[in-house]
């Protein structure tokens, strides 16, 4: 298991979240086009945004994404299904509001967090649905490697990794 720990850098802040932050997140998640191409299409609304908040929330640890100079919640992410017998850890159940899309803020929240989790881990893991080509793109940015396909409630998910031998 991962300790519950800030990360930042010059451009994020990733600060442990707690169930209090609901209303600073999902004012960043209310956009429909930041879900448009997730499994959960309606994460926008209160109902969906609470399902999502939930999950994200039962992870191992769940973080709020701060603009390092604004201090505004910009988005969510998460390490979750540490598995001790495989030395990895997964990073997902992750948005960014739409301004902060395309550019560096994705490379540079998932360096702080994998930076991070190899100092305990060997594999970090993304599971992404086959039809998110927009996350899928921006792991291949970073240099992971499709591993797995599975069908998972209907939906086909591919499973990516990125190994400690291979990270930069």
């Amino acid at each position: 298991m991962l300790e519950r720990k800030e990360l930042s850098n010059d451009l994020v802040k990733l600060i442990p979240m707690v169930k209090e932050d609901y209303e600073w997140v999902y004012a960043a998640a209310a956009d429909p086009e930041i879900w448009a191409q997730h499994p959960d299409k309606m994460r926008y609304t209160p109902l969906g945004f609470t399902k999502y908040f939930q999950k994200l929330m039962s992870g191992n640890i769940a973080y709020l994404i701060l603009d390092a100079k604004t201090e505004m919640v910009i988005g969510a992410t998460s390490f979750y299904n540490f598995n001790a017998a495989e030395n990895s850890v997964a990073i997902g159940y992750s948005f960014l509001k739409k301004e902060y899309w395309g550019g560096e803020y994705n490379k540079s929240i998932k360096k702080l967090m994998m930076d991070f989790a190899f100092k305990q881990v060997d594999q970090v893991i993304y599971h992404v649905a086959s039809d998110n080509l927009r996350s899928q793109g921006a792991l291949k940015k970073i240099g992971a490697v499709k591993f797995h396909e599975e069908e998972q409630n209907g939906q086909l998910k591919y499973f990516y990794v990125i190994k400690k031998e291979n990270y930069k």
